[in-house]
């Protein structure tokens, strides 16, 4: 027989009102904790998640307090996606991506001191809690099943090298002194060390600006050049580029330094991308020494390659 509601019908419709606010907050919830499950969330995406799935959590709890609610057939399955965000939100690939987004910024704050070494360390462990997070999604339908007693390990000695780096907040919500201080600086793996002394080598190299770009020339400080379209370079590569050309039948001096030289204020755009495939990426700088350093340090893709140009000033 069909089980008779005891509620008064009034009472029924008003808890079904509620049940289906219930339900409704939780479809809401999931793309929200899937930002916790991508390995590249950013930090403010990971702040957002971090905000609202409680907020979720603690408006579900007002509503399971009404009459009803709770002993509603429908309540445990929409609880159940509000149950799930909320293991997200507390599982350990939610706390490296908070370290990752620390790193993110504590690198980017070292790269504009010169501090490669922290420029290096900070991006290796951004890095290693992404391939983390990235481990913990489980895919059964490919043969993923989360992460192995190895991962396990690899979570707890890196959150444990996070902390000595202080990117792990503390109790009061603040951060180590280690991220400023230039004098407390724990011992590192030699490859890091090795990475970052490779890394100022290449900022050393660079202070004299761009590099020539004729592939057998090492020179530094080239200037623009007219006739050869996004070319740097050096006196001699310039009296060797007009040689090469009055063979070819040009006129003789047609590559020449731009005239008048770059502006003070010019910006110069390095554009990074994979000689072999697709994927590029520019960026910005305010000087040919951080432009050359760019081109030379930052490799989003493999086989990256480089080119540094001076857009054009907008008419006044």
């Amino acid at each position: 027989m069909p089980q008779i509601s005891t509620l008064r019908p009034s009472t029924t419709a008003e808890t079904d009102r509620q049940v289906l606010r219930l339900y409704a907050l939780a479809r809401r919830v999931p793309p929200i904790a899937g930002i916790l499950a991508h390995p590249g969330a950013t930090g403010d995406g990971v702040a957002y998640a971090s905000t609202r799935i409680p907020r979720a959590l603690s408006a579900a709890r007002r509503l399971l307090a009404l009459p009803g609610v709770a002993e509603h057939e429908e309540t445990p399955y929409a609880m159940s996606f509000l149950k799930a965000a909320e293991s997200q939100l507390n599982a350990p690939s939610t706390t490296l991506l908070r370290i990752a987004a620390a790193a993110q910024e504590a690198a980017t704050r070292a790269d504009a001191a010169d501090d490669d070494l922290r420029v290096v360390v900070f991006r290796d462990i951004e890095e290693r809690c992404r391939y983390l997070v990235e481990a913990a999604v489980v895919t059964p339908v490919y043969g993923r099943q989360g992460w192995s007693t190895r991962d396990h390990a690899a979570n707890d000695s890196l959150q444990q090298w996070a902390a000595h780096w202080g990117l792990v907040g503390r109790g009061d919500g603040s951060r180590s002194a280690l991220l400023l201080s230039t004098e407390q600086v724990p011992t590192v793996p030699a490859e890091l060390s090795r990475r970052a002394a490779e890394r100022a080598a290449a900022r050393a190299r660079c202070a004299a600006g761009i590099r020539c770009t004729e592939r057998t020339c090492l020179a530094y400080g080239a200037v623009k050049v007219t006739f050869l379209v996004d070319s740097w370079l050096c006196a001699g590569c310039i009296r060797a580029a007009n040689t090469r050309l009055a063979t070819e039948g040009h006129v003789r001096d047609i590559v020449q330094p731009v005239p008048g030289g770059t502006p003070d204020r010019a910006r110069y755009i390095v554009r990074l991308y994979n000689a072999t495939g697709k994927g590029s990426r520019t960026v910005e700088c305010s000087n040919p020494q951080r432009a050359q350093f760019i081109a030379e340090t930052e490799r989003p893709f493999n086989n990256t390659d480089y080119t540094i140009w001076i857009p054009a000033e907008p008419r006044s």
